[in-house]
């Protein structure tokens, strides 16, 4: 039967083949045009200046 664990990386190659194909159709709406360029960068930036108020000493100087 050759590895026990050769039934185990085929699955977890297969979850990432997944993970990749949603994380694409994911981003490419994301990036899909100028107008949801902007939206995504402003949703990006807000995040990360809401985090940098949130959590003490992350602000760089």
């Amino acid at each position: 039967m050759g590895c026990p664990q050769v039934g185990q990386h085929r699955w977890e190659k297969l979850k990432v083949l997944v993970l990749r194909r949603q994380l694409r159709a994911f981003c490419s709406g994301l990036f899909s045009d100028g107008k949801a360029i902007i939206v995504t960068l402003a949703g990006v930036g807000s995040f990360v200046s809401g985090l940098a108020a949130l959590v003490p000493g992350v602000v760089i100087h």
